[in-house]
């Protein structure tokens, strides 16, 4: 049996994954969402990360889990951010941090060997030009895009790396309070 690779990111109506500068202020969660995100990552074995996304999720390696001011939600994540192996995907030497090495070599065979090996899901972390590499690659077993309710108009597309179309099938779809929409897929 092989392991499968997961993907999961939240998305603007428009499929931005961040503004022109980078930057997530948009595309909060919600708790209820934040805790779907964090039984992915509790049920990961591995994350694939792409080093700009890596820099970006940073921010949960330095989360205080005893500060009062931090939701249990977030100390979750940050407790299960921590405790998952990251394999950095990266062309130079990024500062990494505990629990974290670069993937070694060709990103596609590396993640496929990966992949070839029993265990848990892996997950991916990624912006476009790595979501595309692995996607074109048929590597990506499951799709979760969680759609905020707020266009850009501008930014970071999701989508625009792929060098041929993605066929997906839908397998679920559920409304959050909060107006966000989560579209689970696989791929066709």
């Amino acid at each position: 049996m092989t392991r499968r690779l997961g993907f999961f990111i939240i998305l603007t109506a428009d499929g931005m994954y961040a503004d022109p500068s980078g930057g997530l202020a948009e595309l909060e969660p919600a708790e209820p969402e934040h805790r779907f995100a964090n039984h992915l990552l509790r049920d990961a074995g591995d994350v694939v990360i792409g080093r700009r996304m890596y820099e970006v999720m940073g921010y949960w390696d330095d989360v205080d889990m005893d500060d009062p001011a931090t939701s249990t939600v977030e100390a979750e994540f940050a407790r299960f951010w921590r405790e998952t192996p990251k394999h950095v995907v990266s062309r130079g030497n990024p500062t990494l941090r505990p629990n974290a090495r670069v993937l070694e070599g060709d990103v596609v065979p590396a993640v496929r060997a990966m992949k070839a090996a029993d265990g848990p899901p892996i997950m991916l972390g990624a912006g476009a030009d790595l979501f595309a590499t692995l996607a074109d690659a048929d590597l990506i077993d499951d799709l979760r895009f969680l759609i905020a309710p707020v266009a850009l108009g501008q930014g970071k597309a999701m989508f625009g790396s792929l060098t041929r179309p993605l066929h997906l099938r839908l397998t679920d779809a559920r409304r959050f309070d909060s107006g966000n929409l989560l579209l689970e897929y696989v791929r066709a």
